[in-house]
């Protein structure tokens, strides 16, 4: 039996919409799945609102308010991630430099 949202959706984007309709189910149902917490807790609050749209809990303005600020909390995220990711490669290269070719020079 599909999921409150997934009946509001079916019925939303009948006929030729298929593609998106699968889409969004693909999109909900990975992140749910996802390695990371923050990905999977995103899966969830966006599949929480499209069933507080769907049961109409919220309004298509609230609806469209909490998708923006999720969508910044993920941009956030994203460069979060990036930034450690330079952190980490930068330590990575002051290591090398520093134990394999400065000890490297003195041992040769």
């Amino acid at each position: 039996m599909p999921s409150p949202w997934e009946a509001f959706v079916d019925n939303l984007i009948a006929g030729g919409k298929q593609i998106a309709k699968n889409e969004l189910r693909t999109l909900i149902r990975s992140a749910k799945e996802d390695a990371s917490d923050f990905v999977r807790d995103q899966g969830l609050k966006l599949e929480r609102y499209l069933n507080q749209l769907a049961t109409g809990q919220i309004t298509r303005d609230e609806f469209e308010h909490s998708v923006k600020d999720l969508r910044q909390l993920t941009e956030l995220e994203a460069l979060r991630l990036k930034v450690a990711a330079r952190a980490s490669a930068q330590r990575l290269v002051v290591g090398t430099t520093k134990l394999i070719i400065e000890g490297l020079l003195k041992l040769i």
